[in-house]
């Protein structure tokens, strides 16, 4: 009732319940939980990175080869991408090839929601 009286006549000086207050510090308890509790998740499911050496590629040569060779040649590099990448421990890495592909076929990356 006296409440109901100070805010008709707009006076705010009054006293906040203890109720109000003991409600005030359970939810900051609980907002602080559960931001404790996100952070550890996101630590379990994080993966640790380990960096492998660069491992070094010969380029194929550009001459006048024949066209078998030459394929020969883009089969053993492919394979060679092909087992270094099944050996990295790396879980997400980005697709270059795709960015590339986007860019010759004048895509545009939309964006992510």
């Amino acid at each position: 009732m006296i409440r109901l009286l100070l805010r008709l006549l707009r006076i705010t000086d009054f006293e906040v319940c203890a109720s109000c207050e003991t409600l005030k510090q359970q939810l900051s308890f609980a907002q602080a939980e559960k931001k404790e509790l996100t952070e550890v998740l996101l630590g379990i499911i994080k993966p640790k990175v380990y960096e492998a050496p660069a491992a070094e590629l010969n380029p194929v040569m550009q001459t006048s080869a024949l066209f078998s060779r030459r394929r020969a040649a883009l089969e053993s590099k492919d394979r060679e991408e092909a087992k270094i990448l099944r050996s990295s421990t790396v879980l997400g890495k980005p697709d270059d090839r795709l960015a590339t592909l986007e860019n010759e076929l004048g895509i545009e990356k939309e964006g992510i929601i």
